[in-house]
């Protein structure tokens, strides 16, 4: 058992910084499936993240991994008022309880070896237990000791079955299994024992003995439960099993209160009262259950349009969280203050997967979405890139889609480009473009996989060209594309190593263009691997090349087409007694260069890694386990260079990291300093930032006495408010001197500390 802290944060934006070494997340918060009412906040499940409602100050919180929850993937929650405890359970079958604000983690479940499906279905209270509902049968949680007290196996010639949901009226415990209903004395010691438990056999069609029960529950001293077939029937059971409704549901939620029964199907709810007469709302668009809070109130999670609150069934209030569309990352973008998710994508390359959530974007503290129809039929995004305010949106089905915010302006495709974005082979109307960059020029280049001449670019006078490899073009998909500083454009080969093309500055003329397709030859790339996953450039020109076998470096790019050797190089690192080559084991999905020319690695398996400028010193390892981040794989990462917030995409959905580095300033300007002032309550560093890179820093107090000294990464310096005695320094101003490459020395900045 793991108790921690509950740290409450609110919906917050990245133009307001969080201290150097927090995390936050950037979830999607809209897709409501389950929700909990707890006094005067609703708490909601939606895509695997917990928020809650505030009733009181009308508040939108989040609760995460960052702030103490145990996983990220949310299944359900549910509140019991007696014990005063909040239960989640997740995806893996971890538990979480939070009582008064302690976050008391119960892995029992989740460790547990079981053959076949480990999934809880429901969860019911009573008298300080909780019962689990499981694939595997019923277990049973003690709230006030936190810890299991027993499990349930339940089925007949031990045969154990699946159970749905538990509910025990009067001195009866029932279970709603998919092989019918069993029941037992809810006293009884020896439940663990399949042979205690006996099927209901008291159905008027006695041909529903053995069939599927998803729902169980009691209202007025009554048995309620719900059959699943081609349709789901409401049934009652006095003295036998009867239905109470002639209509069936297509998927179909039980909620019992003590004043009505309440079944949420998608699109309507229908709600019973203690006379069983109906009434039925049908204004809902994915309603997945609901909940009620006083007699004629009730609260819904809708998975289309998010929380929402009826009054006498009347809708009062709809609650949509500012957050992505979507979990599901392909790949991010950040420039011009503004941050991009790509939804995706393709499986492998060879299979579209017909995503239509198109990209989220986040400008001006609010998220949008630009979908399918947004961006005029154009699915799978994969990539983004701008100029001035046109952002063009690269699909891998549909071409590119040129936006400015929300307006559409037009879609390229084969016919308005002069057939340079060219169809596939074996289609007439798929165009699979993978990347997208801008040139110093504002010319837009980009990649199309499986036609004749997949390098294209379209210059800024709006004139298309395309440019041919000879190579074979069944397969030959491309990736990632970079621009390198002597304006050679780079791509990936999806398992075919690289490609470097030099258009010699004269986009027309393509006769004395050049290239060359680089491999594992010593000679001609001496690439670790021909599958290559990421490559990106540095502050000082070099290109690092991310492969299924580790990293590597092309030092000189810029000999690429002078007959010198320019063959990329793997980093020896020292392990142990041996040596061995940087990240040889791992997968490397993503690589991103900080302000201080350091290199964040994001991994298929391992989670992240920040290097030394060299790649030589691990500076930093988050995984899983020993950090917030929500998952080890790592599929893609940018970076806020103003403030140096480190955005990483995982598989279970978006985060940030506010790193200690930031990009230089040319001349030495204005500085900002955060926090300032610090007040005596703070303990974490201060960031100096909007230097000139690599800047020496000193720190004096008003009597030009010095306190700290420091070179700062890239162009941000961090102090942790210590002298050279380690001590905190006192209240007072200290002033913040710069001195450049040149040594020139300048106050920059003034620091107001309050201790």
């Amino acid at each position: 058992m793991r108790i921690l802290f509950l740290i409450i944060f609110p919906l917050v934006s990245f133009t307001q910084d969080v201290e150097i070494g927090y995390w936050k997340d950037y979830l999607a918060y809209n897709q409501v499936t389950d929700l909990a009412i707890v006094n005067e906040k609703t708490y909601c499940i939606a895509q695997g993240g917990v928020f809650y409602y505030n009733n009181e100050d009308n508040s939108i919180n989040r609760i995460s991994k960052i702030n103490g929850l145990s996983e990220n993937q949310a299944e359900q929650i549910a509140f019991d008022k007696i014990s005063n405890t909040i239960l989640i359970s997740y995806e893996n079958c971890n538990i979480d309880l939070v009582q008064e604000n302690e976050i008391i983690n119960i892995p029992d479940v989740k460790r547990k070896e079981i053959s076949g499906l480990k999934k809880i279905n429901n969860v019911y209270f009573k008298n300080n237990l909780a019962y689990l509902s499981c694939s595997f049968g019923v277990v049973v949680l003690d709230l006030i000791k936190k810890e299991i007290k027993d499990t349930y196996k339940i089925g007949e010639n031990g045969v154990y079955l699946e159970i749905n949901q538990t509910t025990i009226i009067e001195e009866d415990i029932y279970v709603a299994t998919n092989q019918g209903l069993y029941y037992s004395e809810a006293n009884n010691q020896f439940l663990s024992d399949y042979t205690q438990w006996t099927k209901d056999t008291f159905f008027t069609d006695s041909t529903l003995i053995n069939a599927s029960f998803t729902n169980i529950g009691s209202f007025n001293n009554l048995l309620i439960s719900i059959i699943e077939g081609q349709k789901d029937y409401l049934f009652i059971k006095n003295q036998t099993w009867e239905k109470l409704i002639d209509y069936g549901f297509e998927r179909p939620q039980l909620n019992i209160s003590a004043n009505n029964i309440y079944i949420t199907d998608s699109n309507s709810i229908t709600i019973i009262n203690s006379n069983l007469q109906e009434n039925i709302i049908t204004s809902f668009t994915d309603a997945y259950t609901c909940e009620e809070k006083r007699e004629n109130e009730i609260w819904i999670a809708d998975k289309t349009d998010g929380l929402l609150k009826y009054i006498s069934g009347v809708e009062t209030e709809r609650y949509m969280v500012n957050s992505p569309i979507s979990n599901k990352i392909y790949s991010l973008e950040f420039f011009s203050n503004k941050l991009f998710i790509n939804h995706g994508g393709h499986m492998n390359f060879s299979v579209n997967m017909l995503n239509n959530d198109g990209a989220s974007f986040y400008k001006n503290l609010t998220w949008k979405n630009l979908d399918f129809f947004d961006l005029n039929r154009a699915r799978d995004i994969v990539a983004v890139a701008s100029i001035g305010n046109a952002d063009y949106y690269a699909s891998w089905y549909n071409g590119i889609s040129k936006m400015e915010d929300e307006t559409h302006i037009i879609k390229y495709g084969y016919q308005n480009t002069g057939g340079v974005l060219d169809t596939t082979f074996y289609s007439n109307n798929r165009i699979q473009i993978s990347d997208l960059v801008i040139d110093n020029n504002n010319n837009l280049w980009g990649l199309n996989s499986q036609v004749e001449k997949p390098l294209f670019v379209k210059k800024s006078d709006d004139s298309w060209f395309s440019f041919s490899m000879n190579q074979n073009i069944d397969g030959l998909y491309f990736d990632e594309l970079l621009i390198d500083n002597s304006n050679y454009k780079w791509g990936v080969i999806h398992e075919g190593g690289l490609f470097v093309y030099n258009d010699n500055n004269t986009i027309e003329n393509s006769s004395d263009d050049e290239y060359k397709i680089l491999n594992t030859t010593l000679g001609n790339g001496n690439l670790p691997s021909t599958n290559i996953r990421t490559i990106e450039k540095d502050i000082d020109g070099e290109i690092w090349i991310g492969s299924d076998q580790g990293i590597a470096v092309i030092y000189s790019p810029e000999l690429a087409f002078t007959g010198y050797n320019f063959d990329a190089q793997q980093i020896l690192i020292q392990e142990g007694e041996y040596g061995q080559y940087l990240l040889s084991s791992e997968k490397i999905n993503c690589i991103e260069i900080d302000g201080a020319n350091r290199k964040w690695i994001g991994t298929e398996n391992s989670g992240l890694f920040l290097l030394s400028e060299d790649g030589t010193e691990e500076v930093l390892h988050f995984t899983k386990e020993n950090s917030p981040i929500f998952s080890n794989k790592i599929i893609d990462i940018c970076i806020n260079h103003e403030n140096g917030e480190v955005f990483i995409g995982t598989d279970l959905g978006l985060m940030s990291y506010r790193s200690d580095a930031t990009i230089g300033e040319i001349k030495q300007n204005k500085t900002f300093v955060f926090p300032n002032p610090v007040k005596e309550n703070y303990r974490g560093n201060i960031a100096i930032n909007k230097l000139v890179r690599d800047a020496r820093v000193k720190i004096t107090d008003i009597n030009g006495n010095l306190v700290f000294e420091t070179i700062a990464n890239g162009g941000q310096a961090n102090w942790d408010g210590m002298n050279y005695n380690n001590e905190r320094v006192g209240t007072g101003v200290y002033l913040v001197f710069s001195t450049d490459e040149n040594g020139y020395e300048k106050a920059v900045s003034k620091i107001l500390f309050i201790k």
